[in-house]
């Protein structure tokens, strides 16, 4: 698969919607950074969030009438209709992962067919209850072994009982529960697990946090002098704007601080997405007096959320969050609203149950998808479980509000509690070899290293600069370093490899594709007329089992990864955004864009030996 056709995959929770931006309206001028779209950052693979996607509504809408239900058609009617005859597939659980695999090409199907689509997730998730009579989760988790192209990573609702959050905004109902008998509130669909890997780690928890966050937002409204407002909300009203001060929220939206003058400047941080106040009280976690009043900005040239262009021009909320680091941030011109959770609750009603009364402990189940021919090693089920772990303490940090009770997500396979990961192969690097960490140079021995390096912000480890693979020790892959220590950038540098093969980066690119024309109606992120994400660069994550790493799916999670316009108002600020890896030691927070555009060429005139 070609870079290019990688670069407009992706899982966690978000970022294709971008597509050709015309010239902005007049009360835009002020606001150069909306002006065309953000591009789409070196070394950082765009994400998408297609919960809102129709194909994705469709096959939920479908889900909730058959699941549980028995299966009507028979085996000549999914004939006529072109589907696979009735599954028999095959499940296995290994440890807390549960594989289910059509051995007779069961799910060797289009998934990106939304018919198919619906078939696919209906036929494994049948299967798992069929086979695991007893356990009942609340969520269903699916990962697949193969890329599913034209979709990305989703949330499907399949049940709501909670009121006061907006899913009557959404759905048409405020409450809804059409599975009979089952505790599934939805389905996760993070698409192959591949994507989520080495230094895509972090994608895969902010997409985890999105996806998982769309069990209860984001789409509440709130009350302002005439009437319930929208302004807060962005892509497809179920994402909060690019211009709300959300905390850093892994349900999008930015750090905005106020310099007084009718201007902000973003402070977001791609090391700290998690919830913010509002959504800890939408999932019940927080009440409402523990929330802290929030603001969003104004007369910036944003439009209603119902509407994602205006001819040619993206509506400024549909912008993905400020996924770079302090080199990226931008500042826009506008007014200061200020909004409480009392306006929430004014638009919406309180939430019920509330806080004391609201569930505190979640199950979820993982079932890794597998077609008839496809591998799954050892190696493969160890990187799926650290996900799952990974995941999960991520989310029940961030899901927790300070000075309150943890909620508690239980993935295991049989619903207990997780005993914690089993214990490493072995002591890593002595102190001062290349991969053992340090804070400064100083910790490492001068006889073998070269540099001490960030890998993430409090992360660093001891390194030497490469030119190829066989420069570097055993287990070892030359790489490039992302934007840290204004030194660092544009080296190459050893890390710990990932997978049993190095990837080589400096693969041609192709052509590029052509931009699709817009919707000019608009419509919700993902769906019919949604554009291509703008093509930037690609580095997939290497396939433990082929050479040819695996394209695939998009964060909301995401619409993550893209960076400030050149155009646009920086704010040159002094500081390290910290490098993303693929290390062992610990997975690599998401990848930050390169401080320097222009500089880009760099790396794509350079080219690795063989």
């Amino acid at each position: 698969m070609s870079l290019a056709r990688r670069s407009t995959l992706v899982v966690g929770c978000l970022a294709g919607f971008l597509g050709p931006v015309g010239q902005a309206s007049a009360a835009d001028e002020k606001n150069a950074y909306f002006q065309q779209p953000p591009p789409v950052p070196l070394g950082l693979r765009p994400m998408r969030d297609d919960t809102r996607h129709p194909a994705v509504l469709a096959a939920g809408a479908a889900l909730r009438k058959r699941l549980g239900r028995p299966a009507p058609e028979s085996a000549e009617a999914r004939r006529l209709a072109g589907l696979p005859p009735p599954a028999r597939l095959v499940s296995e659980d290994r440890g807390n992962i549960t594989i289910i695999r059509g051995d007779q090409g069961e799910l060797d199907v289009n998934w990106d067919d939304e018919t198919q689509l619906q078939d696919a997730l209906f036929t494994v998730i049948q299967h798992y209850y069929d086979t695991h009579r007893g356990r009942n989760p609340h969520f269903v988790t699916v990962l697949t072994t193969f890329a599913v192209e034209s979709l990305a990573a989703f949330y499907m609702p399949l049940a709501n009982d909670v009121r006061g959050i907006g899913y009557r905004h959404v759905t048409g109902e405020e409450t809804f529960k059409s599975v009979p008998g089952l505790a599934l509130d939805g389905i996760l669909f993070m698409n192959n697990f591949r994507n989520y890997g080495g230094q895509y780690a972090p994608i895969g928890r902010l997409t985890f946090n999105q996806e998982l966050g769309h069990r209860w937002g984001s789409h509440v409204y709130f009350e302002d002098r005439n009437g319930p407002s929208t302004e807060m909300l962005g892509r497809d009203c179920s994402h909060w704007s690019f211009l709300m001060d959300s905390g850093n929220s892994a349900m999008e939206g930015n750090v905005w601080i106020d310099n007084g003058n009718r201007t902000f400047t973003t402070d977001t941080s791609f090391y700290d997405f998690g919830y913010s106040g509002l959504d800890r009280y939408l999932m019940g976690f927080a009440p409402a007096e523990a929330i802290a009043p929030w603001f969003f900005i104004t007369d910036a040239g944003a439009w209603d959320c119902d509407q994602q262009y205006q001819g040619r021009e993206l509506n400024p909320s549909y912008y993905p969050p400020i996924y770079g680091g302090v080199q990226d941030q931008v500042s826009v011109r506008g007014t200061r609203v200020d909004v409480s959770i009392d306006d929430v609750i004014a638009a919406e009603g309180e939430r019920r149950p509330n806080y004391d009364q609201s569930r505190k402990e979640w199950s979820m189940v993982f079932i890794l998808a597998a077609k008839r021919n496809d591998v799954i090693s050892d190696r493969n089920l160890e990187v799926v479980d650290q996900l799952r772990r990974e995941w999960e303490a991520q989310w029940e940090a961030d899901a927790t509000q300070p000075g309150y009770d943890p909620p508690n997500l239980i993935t295991t396979a049989d619903g207990a509690g997780d005993p914690g990961p089993e214990p490493g192969p072995g002591p890593g690097p002595r102190p001062g070899e290349v991969g053992a960490r340090c804070e400064s140079f100083a910790d490492c021995d001068p006889a073998v290293a070269e540099r001490c390096v960030a890998l993430e912000v409090g992360t660093s480890v001891c390194t030497i600069l490469c030119e190829v693979d066989r420069d570097c020790p055993n287990n070892f892959c030359c790489v490039p370093s992302m934007p840290g220590a204004q030194q660092d950038r544009f080296n190459w540098f050893c890390v710990a490899q990932q997978g049993e093969v190095c990837y080589d980066y400096t693969l041609p690119e192709p052509e590029p594709e052509p931009e699709p024309e817009p919707d000019p109606a608009g419509g919700n992120g993902g769906g019919g007329g949604e554009p291509t994400p703008a093509p930037g660069g690609d580095t997939p994550v290497p396939d433990d089992d082929t050479p040819e790493p695996v394209g695939g799916v998009d964060p909301g999670t995401l619409d993550a990864g893209l960076s400030g316009d050149p155009v646009a108002t920086r704010v040159d600020n002094e500081g390290s955004s910290g490098s993303v890896t693929g290390c062992n030691s610990r997975p690599g927070l998401p990848v930050s864009p390169w401080a320097l555009l222009p500089l880009a060429a760099v790396f794509l005139r350079r080219r690795r030996r063989a």
